[in-house]
C-alpha cells in the first residue's frame, strides 16, 4: 500500500522547512515495506542530501506552489486526483492541515499539528483576522476529517484535546529532533558574520510574533543595563511575521537604547547560527505558546546556557537543563539574567545539563516513530 506525503512548502527558513528536510533526509536512510511518493517543490529537492532510496519517488511540483494560497487550491482540489491517479492508499499531511476531502477517495488521512496558536492565542497570531479565522476553520477541519493525528508533546496532545474536545485516543506525540548540523562538534566553522563582534553578547532567535513576546525581553534586558555592571549586547535574530509589531520593537528599541546595544538580524541563514550561539553569554527565550521549540535545544548543542519562559510545553522539552523566568514579569526576567552572570558554577552546571539534554532529541528517532503510525 503506498504513502503519499505532502512537502510543498514556504521557503523561508521556518520550522516548516526544518522539519520537511530533516524528515526527508532520515526518511532516505530507512529501510521501507512499500513505496512513498513525496510531493515537494524543486528548492526543497535540491537540498535533500541523499536521495537513493528505491522506494522514494519524489515528484516535483513548481516554485509558486510555495504561494500559501496556490498551494491550499492545489491540494484542497488537485492533490486527492494525483493521489488516487498513483493508487495512494494513505496520506501524511505535515504541515498542520491537509486535504479535507480524502476520505471520499478511500485514502487513510494522517495530519501532524506543529501549533495550538489558533485555539489559545488567536489575537496574537500574525496577520488580519479574516486570515487567521480562516487558517483555524481549515486546521480544524482537517484535525477532524484526519484518521490519525500526530502533535509534538505531550503538553501539546492535553491542550489540542481539551481545545476541540477531541478523542485522545486519536492523537499520538512524538518529539522532534535537532537538525544534524547542530551536531557536528568540528570546530572550524567558516560560516562567519562579517561586521559582528562575537563578544559580549546574549542571543534570541525567533519569529517576530507577539506571542514570542520580544518587548518584554527588551524590558527586562533595559533593567539589566540600569544596574550599569553587565556591558552587553543583546543580539535578536528575528523572522518577521508580523510587520507590525516588529515597527513596534524597532520604536522601543530606538527609544529605551543607546546605539548598538541591540542588534536586530533578520531573516538570517541557519548556518551562521552555530557559532553565533556558541560565543553567546546565553540564550534566551520568552515565548507563551510552544508545542516544542527547537531553538532551545540547538543553543544547548552549542555549550549555550538557556534562559527560557515557563509557559507551556517549554518545561516539558527543556526539563532541568534551563533557568525558567515568568515571560510577564521583566523583572524575573533580567533576575534570571543575573543568575548566569553572576554564578559560574550554575552556569557550569547548566551547560553540562544542557549537553546531556539535547541529545535525547533526534530526528533518526521522529522519523522512526512517524513510520510506526504511517505503517510503512
Amino acid at each position: 500500500m503506498a504513502l503519499g506525503i505532502d512537502f510543498v512548502g514556504t521557503n523561508l527558513g521556518s520550522g516548516t522547512k526544518t522539519y520537511s528536510l530533516n524528515f526527508c533526509n532520515y526518511l532516505e536512510q530507512e529501510s521501507l515495506k512499500e513505496d512513498v511518493y513525496i510531493f515537494l517543490t524543486k528548492s526543497y529537492y535540491d537540498e535533500i542530501t541523499k536521495k537513493n532510496n528505491k522506494n522514494i519517488f519524489y515528484l516535483i511540483k513548481p516554485s509558486f506552489y510555495t504561494n500559501i494560497f496556490v498551494r491550499i487550491i492545489w491540494m484542497q482540489f488537485v492533490l486527492p486526483f494525483e493521489l488516487k491517479k498513483l493508487n495512494i492508499k494513505k496520506f501524511y499531511a505535515p504541515m498542520n492541515f491537509g486535504p479535507i476531502f480524502l476520505r471520499y477517495f478511500k485514502i487513510k488521512f494522517i495530519l501532524a499539528l506543529h501549533s495550538n496558536l489558533p485555539w489559545v492565542y488567536f489575537s496574537m497570531m500574525p496577520g488580519n483576522f479574516l486570515r487567521n479565522y480562516l487558517t483555524r476553520y481549515l486546521y480544524e477541519i482537517s484535525i477532524n476529517t484526519c484518521d490519525r493525528l500526530i502533535v509534538d508533546s505531550i503538553f501539546a496532545k492535553k491542550e489540542i484535546t481539551k481545545c476541540l474536545n477531541l478523542d485522545e485516543n486519536k492523537i499520538s506525540h512524538i518529539y522532534l529532533g535537532i537538525d544534524k548540523m547542530y551536531l557536528n562538534k568540528d570546530d572550524t566553522d567558516k560560516n562567519i558574520l562579517k561586521n559582528f563582534n562575537y563578544e559580549n553578547y546574549f542571543i534570541s532567535t525567533l519569529s517576530c510574533v507577539r506571542y514570542h513576546n520580544i518587548i518584554n525581553l527588551l524590558k527586562g534586558f533595559k533593567l539589566l543595563k540600569s544596574e550599569k555592571k553587565h556591558h552587553l549586547k543583546f543580539l535578536i535574530v528575528l523572522q518577521i511575521l508580523d510587520k507590525n509589531y516588529f515597527k513596534e520593537i524597532k520604536d522601543f528599541v530606538e527609544k529605551n537604547f543607546a546605539l548598538g546595544d541591540v542588534i536586530i538580524l533578520n531573516n538570517l541563514e541557519n548556518n551562521y547560527l552555530r557559532l553565533l550561539y556558541k560565543k553567546a553569554k546565553f540564550y534566551i527565550f520568552s515565548s507563551y505558546c510552544e508545542v516544542f521549540g527547537l531553538t532551545s535545544l540547538e543553543a544547548m548543542s552549542q555549550d549555550c546556557p538557556v534562559l527560557i519562559s515557563n509557559k507551556s510545553a517549554i518545561p516539558e522539552i527543556n526539563g532541568d537543563a534551563a533557568i525558567y523566568f515568568d515571560p510577564d514579569n521583566p523583572m524575573d526576567i533580567k533576575s534570571s539574567m543575573t543568575k548566569i552572570l553572576e554564578d559560574l558554577d550554575l552556569k557550569k552546571n547548566l551547560i553540562e545539563s544542557g549537553k546531556k539534554h539535547h541529545v535525547k532529541f533526534n530526528w533518526k528517532h521522529t522519523v522512526r516513530e512517524t513510520i510506526k503510525i504511517l505503517e510503512i
